[in-house]
Order: C-alpha cells, then structure tokens, then sequence
C-alpha cells in the first residue's frame, strides 16, 4: 500500500472518525447501539473461534446491513450445501442487522466488525483466521483490506458495482481508491458495465469477473417459500386473478393510486387489494383504513385476521414488516411503491412470483425497474389516469398481464446463478490453501 494514505487514513481520519462517532452517541440510538454491542467483542471472539483445528476451513463474510444479508444468504447456503464442514464469520456493520439477523447454525458465526483501526483489524484477523475472505458490495475498509492484503488471503469482491454517483467519486479519488481495491484478489461484478468501471481503479482486468447479482438468486429463493404467509394462501380467500398488490407505498403513491383502486373497486365486486405501505406506523395504518372506510369499503388489518373465521373485506392493510416479499405470490398485478416519492423500491420480489409489475416515473434509482421495463415484464405510470389503464387490464385483458407476469418471472430466472460462480472460485481458493 502506499504509506502516503496509510499514514493520512490512520492518522488523520481514523482517530477523527471515532470521536464522531463518540458525538453520535449521544443523539443517535443506532449508532449508540452499535458502540454498545461492540464492548467485549474481542472477549467472544476469542472464546468461540480461537482455537482452529488443523484441517478447518474458514470463510470470512462481510455484509453492511440487512439489505447485503439478503444478497450474502444465496452464496452462504451454497457454501454450506457443498462444504458443509467449512466455517463462516459473518461480520457486519449494522446494529439493525445485527438485532435482527437469526440463525441456527453452528458453522456460521455471527459478529460485529470492529472499528476500522490499525490494531483492532489485525487482533480481529488473526483470531478468525480466515482463509478467505469476501465482501458483499460497498462496506469497504481500507485497514482490513490492507492487513488481508499483508497477511496474502484471498479476498473478493462480490456483488460489486459502481452506480453513476460512485463513478464521479470514484474518479476524483482514484489513487487512494486504488490502493484499497489492489488488495481483492477478484472483482466480481453485477454487470458487464460495473466490470468496464472497475477497470479504472483495478489493474488486473482479467481478475475482474461479470458473474451477476445475487439478489435474483435470493429472490427466487423467497419465492418458493411462502409459509409466513401459508394462513392467507390455504384461506382460499384471494383469487390471484382478482387481487392486486400495492406494496412498500408512500403518501405520495398512495395519492396517485387510489382513485384508480375506488373505481376498480366499484367496477368489479370480486377484486380485492393488499396495501402494505413501506413504513406501517399507527398513523398510516389507520389514515389508509380511513380512506377505505370513507368509501364504504370494508378494509382489515392483518394482525386483526383470524384464521377460521369467514372474512368479508375488499382491503387488507399489511402492518407488520417483513412479509412483503411472500405477499406478491397472493396477486396477478403488482405496484411497487416509492416511484412518486424518493425512488421506486425492490422490483424483483414481485416479478419473481411472476406478477405483472409497474410503478412510478422515480425508477432510476437502480437499473432493474429499467431492465424489467426492456424485458416486457413492467411498466411506468405517470399519473391517474395511467394508473387507471393498467388496473382496468385486469378485467378487459388479463391475458395481457399473465404475458407479462411471465416475462417478469422469466426475466429472474434469466439472471440467476451468481452464487453459484461466486462459491465456484472461493472453491477453489479453499482446496489450494
């Protein structure tokens, strides 16, 4: 590494950022959470991983938070089916994910990344021993790169991307970028675009590697698992014909949309909608079942359903987290919120289930809302009256929306498998070392 950056990151930004970090705690609850969880890190480290057996492997994992743990699960349970004696440290960032992340699992390890000093990396290294180590997208740090680097363990860079944001970053900070990232031993990248990138700050282009995304892995997989929701499926309640599904919405979509629902609604005394808005606060909870109520539209909560018990609602209002993924398997159509407000959210959970998808004009966030809007499966609406001309699909074209629901299924399926040449080379390195 050059010791020009070495030197400024641990002299200067690192003690800087730790007192900020300091600061933080004191009106931040996240982040005092995290310094708290990490007391005595060391202590179970050493308790639980210090001692390595002689044949053992180990892979270590790093993720940021909940949203790199999903992306991660496809590479680890394939890690897991085909070296089922090998163990893994998950390390991540997040307090949330920590909180929050279960598993069962002797051969996985859970932890928390220490901070991202000289002495902490190398302490936190040598115990897990790793004998290669993989970083899933963006939550790089230059301590322990360089130390992996030092110590010659292979690490990876999986799920790698460059957005037009980071580009422009990362062209003003070439060089310094460019001492961290010489430390990866590959560059595995979500796009043959992301790959051209790379190149600008990795010199080893043939160590630069498109092996896909691995959230089409992991969607795909959560789509064959519907049993949170297994209550509502064996209701025989919802016909997926007739049930359209909103989800992860903001006022501001919900404003767009719901006059196009209440004349569908009106119009077909069979459709039924599930609304799972993206943050169910009491307060949106109840300003959605107000609507619904003041339309003389008889509307639940989920968490009010009984099973066993005859239900005779038109809207089901999801308020509880986490079961949005398994919802979109209960309907034909699908609208995925944000495209009205800060940005359009996951696309690819609804198409999995091969639902017809669209959303609002703010899809530029990601590339798949235009991926899947090239592919046939989605579309973009701009206003009411558009909004009104998909739903209505439903009635005078269904064909139309099974076509595209197919195409949005097929369109998953067309880019799975990048856990599986991910875990191919991290094979490798483990029967070489």
């Amino acid at each position: 590494m050059p010791l020009l950056y070495f030197l400024v990151y641990n002299i200067l930004f690192i003690p800087c950022f730790f007192i900020l970090v300091q600061i933080a705690c004191l009106f931040n609850n996240k982040v005092r959470r995290g310094v708290k969880g990490r007391k005595g890190l060391f202590t179970r480290l050493q308790s639980s991983l210090a001692v390595k057996a002689e044949n053992e492997k180990r892979v270590w994992l790093h993720i940021s938070s909940m949203g790199e743990f999903e992306q991660s699960r496809p590479i680890i349970d394939e890690i897991r089916k085909r070296m089922p004696d090998t163990q893994i440290i998950l390390s991540l960032f997040s307090p949330s994910a920590y909180d929050n992340i279960r598993i069962e699992d002797k051969k996985i390890f859970i932890s928390y990344l220490p901070m991202d000093s000289y002495l902490d990396t190398k302490k936190f290294i040598r115990i897990i021993a790793p004998d290669v180590a993989l970083t899933v997208r963006h939550d790089i740090w230059p301590n322990f790169q360089w130390q992996l680097k030092r110590l010659k363990i292979p690490a990876l860079l999986v799920d790698g991307s460059i957005t037009d944001k980071r580009k422009n970053l990362y062209s003003f900070f070439r060089n310094p970028i460019r001492s961290v990232m010489e430390t990866y031993s590959w560059i595995l990248t979500v796009s043959q675009e992301s790959s051209e990138r790379f190149e600008k700050i990795y010199s080893d282009k043939s160590r630069i590697q498109y092996t896909g995304d691995t959230r089409y892995d992991r969607v795909y997989q959560r789509s064959r698992d519907n049993s949170r929701i297994e209550f509502l499926q064996q209701s025989g309640f919802f016909d997926r014909e007739n049930t359209f599904v909103a989800g992860s919405t903001w006022p501001s979509d919900e404003k767009i949309l719901y006059p196009a629902l209440l004349k569908m609604m009106t119009q077909n005394n069979n459709f039924k909608l599930i609304i799972a808005p993206h943050e169910p606060s009491v307060d949106h909870v109840q300003a959605i079942e107000n609507f619904f109520a003041k339309n003389q539209l008889a509307v639940e909560r989920l968490s009010r359903l009984k099973s066993g018990e005859p239900w005779s609602f038109r809207a089901l209002v999801i308020d509880k987290i986490g079961l949005l993924a398994n919802l979109y398997s209960l309907g034909r159509l699908a609208f995925v919120g944000g495209g009205f407000g800060p940005g359009v959210h996951n696309v690819l959970e609804p198409a999995a289930h091969g639902c017809a998808v669209f959303f609002g004009p703010r899809y530029n966030v990601s590339v798949e809302p235009q991926l899947l809007i090239d592919s046939n499966g989605a579309c973009s609406i701009a206003s009411e009256n558009e909004a009104d001309d998909i739903l209505k699909l439903l009635i005078i074209d269904p064909a139309r929306l099974k076509t595209m629901g197919d195409e949005a299924q097929k369109f998953i399926l067309d880019n799975m498998g990048a856990s599986t040449r991910i875990v191919d080379i991290v094979e490798q390195y483990l029967k070489s070392h």
